[in-house]
């Protein structure tokens, strides 16, 4: 084989080795990106599995949490009116208004008032219903209620968690398969009355704490078992669904676009759990008993119940969103880079502009330039920091647009000109 043979054919291998490199790559790109869209399902999944855990713990074993999510319901003028209708039935049911409306008329036909009377009954118990009514309503729309309707939610949701988790709270006490409660207020009450009828030996009865179990089950310390798992899930599948989207971006071929990506999927996964529990609303409201009363006061109801999963998960739709936007804004693309430039020329002409203006900016330049990285990194921890301390679509808008604005006055002032050298002052001759 001649040199110029052996030439080509070494060319002709280098090639082959560049092909086969070449195709390797992409299909290493390739399963990378599989294995990066595999990682986002995985976590999405547990993201919204997250979020029903952590919202059902908050329900069940938070009373703060509870108290603070059915509290606007004394407030709503809707389930106001639910319950004024309810205790006004209850009220009208146990005194028997129209029982003792007939009494009345029949007491006055025998007085020797004529049947006519008969006919005063109808409008005098709707006389007396109005009135309870408007009264029962009064009471039910003042804070005095509001105050009560917090208070005995407390108490409930006090002696839950104790059931929940074998503890105690006030009256109530759970352990091993049984539910017990205190007869000991009881008793001191009775004590009281006995003494108050001339029992005075009653006095002697000393206070004591009288249990008295109310519910035994062999499955009570499987539910508390069940409940104790709920509370560990709830507190480490947010870390884990965290992660996994880390890994996501870390396991893409590109972090921006692998970024990009996991904004769009948490941004969209999530804007289906939403529909989803609005189609369930729906599904339910329309599926009440005829038994129910009110079903706008059960909607308001279920609305007040949910609206804290609801507002989080629009928070991170609206999270997903504004990170796919970034991520895209610091791409390639012809557009990305177009507003970048834009954006960096007006930076600059502000900078030159402040320049001109001889303001008394003194080494404002140096130590913008010196600090530039750790004042960005120290705005957009503050920015997260106020976001989960006031988790909010509003206040997560309203903290982007002020963390780009103090990013933008960042680099105006790390742009601004240099100030020009101190000339020598001159040695005069002696």
């Amino acid at each position: 084989m001649t040199v110029p043979e052996n030439v080509e054919v070494e060319r002709l291998r280098a090639e082959v080795a560049r092909l086969e490199a070449a195709r390797r790559g992409r299909a290493g790109r390739a399963g990378r990106w599989v294995g990066a869209v595999a990682i986002l399902v995985v976590a999405l999944l547990l993201g919204v599995a997250s979020i029903a855990a952590v919202f059902a713990r908050n329900q069940l074993l938070d009373t703060n949490r509870y108290v603070a999510t059915v509290a606007p319901l004394a407030r709503d003028p809707v389930v106001q009116d639910a319950i004024a209708n309810r205790l006004t039935q209850e009220v009208v049911t146990r005194v028997d208004l129209e029982g003792l409306a007939k009494q009345a008329t029949a007491w006055l036909q025998q007085q020797g008032a004529p049947p006519a009377v008969n006919q005063l009954v109808p409008p005098a118990v709707n006389g007396v219903e109005s009135f309870v009514h408007s009264q029962v309503r009064r009471l039910v729309g003042s804070e005095q209620f509001a105050g009560a309707w917090d208070a005995a939610n407390r108490v409930a949701h006090d002696d839950l968690r104790a059931v929940l988790t074998g503890g105690s709270s006030g009256a109530v006490s759970s352990s091993g398969t049984d539910i017990t409660i205190d007869l000991g207020v009881v008793l001191e009450t009775v004590k009281q009355r006995l003494v108050a009828a001339g029992f005075a030996l009653a006095g002697r009865i000393p206070q004591v704490s009288v249990p008295f179990t109310v519910y035994s089950s062999p499955d009570l310390p499987k539910i508390r078992t069940y409940v104790t798992w709920l509370d560990r899930v709830a507190t480490w599948l947010p870390w884990v669904v965290l992660a996994l989207l880390a890994a996501a971006v870390a396991v893409a071929p590109n972090r921006r676009r692998g970024l990009l990506l996991t904004g769009l999927f948490v941004a969209l996964g999530l804007l289906l759990m939403r529909g989803g529990i609005a189609i369930a609303r729906d599904y339910y409201l329309d599926r009440l008993p005829p038994t129910v009363q009110s079903p706008e006061a059960v909607a308001h109801v279920l609305d007040t119940v949910t609206r804290r999963v609801r507002e989080f998960v629009t928070l991170l739709i609206t999270l997903g969103f504004l990170l796919a936007l970034g991520a895209y804004l610091a791409g390639t693309g012809r557009l990305p880079v177009a507003l970048r430039r834009l954006v960096s020329r007006a930076l600059d002409a502000t900078a030159r502009a402040l320049g001109r203006a001889g303001l008394p900016l003194g080494r404002t330049h140096d130590v913008a330039q010196r600090y530039r990285l750790f004042a960005e990194l120290a705005v957009i921890f503050l920015a997260a920091l106020i976001l989960i301390l006031n988790p909010s679509v509003t206040a997560a808008l309203w903290l982007a647009a002020a963390v780009l604005v103090v990013l933008a006055v960042v680099e105006i002032l790390a742009r601004l000109p240099a100030p020009a050298p101190k000339s020598p002052t001159p040695v005069l001759p002696g």
